[in-house]
């Protein structure tokens, strides 16, 4: 599996992507400000459902994976 997963952060409020000056970085504890609704998103929390999508994908994908080895196995 040689997959790459792109997960975008969405704010927790409006789901819009967030957008992040590209010198800025975070850490546990900051408040990121969503640039459509102005909202505050947590940053922690923002990692969390990030991580929770990633492995969603990576589930799904390894299901696709193996369906694919057993049907090759079982022709």
């Amino acid at each position: 599996m040689d997959s790459e997963f792109k997960i975008t952060i969405l704010c927790l409020f409006c789901q819009s992507p967030l957008q992040a000056d590209g010198k800025a970085e975070y850490n546990s504890g900051d408040m990121i400000k969503c640039n459509s609704c102005g909202e505050l998103n947590d940053y922690d929390s923002l990692i969390e459902v990030a991580k929770e999508k990633g492995l969603e994908k990576i589930k799904s994908q390894i299901e696709t994976d193996l369906k694919k080895t057993m049907k090759g196995l079982l022709k």
